[in-house]
């Protein structure tokens, strides 16, 4: 039996009421958990009644409990959050054990099942939104109305904004602006898999002890050293020849960065990061940290006056889409425009009304309010586009902006996966059964 069919048994939630484990817990599922499709736990975020105590954590599933230790869970830190163990076959005796040391609750499959599997239908057009909720919340709005989802999604947007502009607001009073800024282009560099390792290369190179490095030299030095610098802390030197190859390095090229890391490098040999620093399982070679940290070298070496001044002059702009996305991009092979997009929606815009409202500097706020409304929507993200489905149903509706895109993350994650439905505005629209020839106030 393919383990994929028990997480969709898992996931459809195709058991009795009541579970117990090999040990005599009684366990009542409140909340399944979001189905991963990817790297970690099967399920994250379940919340289970164990002997009436409620517990937070993720679930794994297998065939075999072996399977724990076949493939590694033992070892892997991102294991740590498992509270239950869903097998087929438990053939240990035992339960397993986290990288931590802990037991993990393990409960056997086959006597929890309603009936035979061959009886067991996974409802294929709708397991894929159970991430969420298994029926669409308001496929009838998304039909008739789809203008009040689109500004729902817009307002809900605003307010991811807003907490974004607060967090960098907190920064700025603790760290001169530029540190900020250079450490959140790092973080957004580091996607959700290596943001802890740019975050400790941002605190062990300061962008000040980097910029000083860099003054007055022409922009191809200028990125030589900040390359060497950077890839230096983080680790990342000596390169092999494959390594070289998959960022993209020539071999002059590489033999360059690495003379700069051993002739300005000294003060950081003690700090480098170690290995352990990243997570390079399974990573793609665009978003290899190798080729991130070479992307900001790319952009501080093409700086004209300071990284603030160049970040608000191109907001400044009349068409501040156009420049912000050539300002990250122009010269620089390893950064590509939708990772722009998304560093210009994540960073550029929060940064910049918290840097004006900090300063006083009405102008430029009014220039980030007006690049947020500008900005389109980016390629597309997964989590955006299962919310989308979930709210939409079969009656999809565009998402135009990047204001809208923001909104369906927050209301994800403010609402969907802490099952907040009844505070969600979604709900509220599907509640009050919309007219199609007419909009309710507001």
């Amino acid at each position: 039996m393919p383990e994929l069919l028990l997480a969709r048994i898992w996931h459809a939630q195709w058991l009795t009421d009541r579970l117990r484990t090999v040990s005599g817990e009684s366990i009542r599922v409140v909340y399944r958990g979001v189905w991963t499709h990817g790297l970690g736990p099967d399920f994250s975020g379940a919340w289970l009644d164990v002997d009436g105590r409620l517990v937070h954590g993720d679930v794994e599933v297998h065939r075999r409990a072996s399977g724990w230790y076949e493939h590694g869970h033992d070892r892997d830190p991102a294991y740590d959050t498992v509270e239950l163990h869903v097998v087929l076959d438990d053939d240990l005796g035992t339960p397993v054990r986290r990288r931590d040391g802990r037991a993990v609750r393990c409960v056997l499959l086959g006597p929890h099942l309603p009936g035979p599997l061959d009886g067991f239908d996974p409802a294929p057009d709708a397991w894929p939104l159970g991430a969420i909720g298994f029926s669409p919340c308001a496929p009838a709005v998304a039909r008739d109305r789809p203008d009040l989802l689109a500004r729902a999604w817009e307002t809900a947007g605003d307010a991811r904004l807003a907490g974004k502009v607060a967090a960098v607001s907190q920064a700025l009073s603790r760290d001169p602006p530029a540190q900020v800024l250079y450490a959140l282009l790092l973080d957004a560099l580091g996607y959700s898999r290596n943001r802890a390792g740019m975050r400790a290369v941002a605190e062990r190179l300061p962008f000040d002890q980097l910029d000083a490095r860099l003054i007055g030299q022409p922009p191809a030095e200028r990125r030589l050293r900040a390359a060497g610098l950077l890839l230096g802390v983080g680790g990342f030197l000596p390169l092999s020849p494959r390594e070289a190859a998959a960022a993209a390095l020539a071999p002059d090229e590489l033999a360059s960065i690495e003379d700069r890391w051993r002739a300005l490098g000294a003060a950081w040999h003690q700090f480098v990061l170690p290995p352990t620093g990243w997570t390079l399982t399974r990573q793609r070679p665009a978003g290899h940290p190798l080729r991130r940290l070479l992307a900001l070298a790319a952009l501080l070496a093409g700086l004209r006056v300071g990284l603030i001044e160049d970040l608000c002059r191109v907001v400044g702009e009349p068409d501040a889409v156009r420049a912000v996305l050539a300002w990250l991009t122009a010269g620089n092979r390893w950064l590509g425009r939708a990772h722009a997009h998304e560093i210009a929606v994540n960073v550029v815009v929060p940064f910049t009304l918290a840097y004006a409202g900090e300063h006083g500097e009405e102008e430029l706020a009014a220039a980030a309010g007006r690049l947020w409304d500008r900005l389109p929507a980016g390629s597309g993200n997964a989590e955006a586009r299962r919310t989308v489905a979930q709210i939409c149903g079969p009656y999809p509706v565009r998402v135009r902006s990047a204001r809208a895109a923001q909104g369906l993350l927050h209301l994800r994650r403010t609402g969907c996966a802490a099952m907040r439905c009844y505070e969600c505005p979604i709900a509220l629209l599907a509640r009050r059964r919309v007219d199609p020839a007419a909009a309710p106030a507001g």
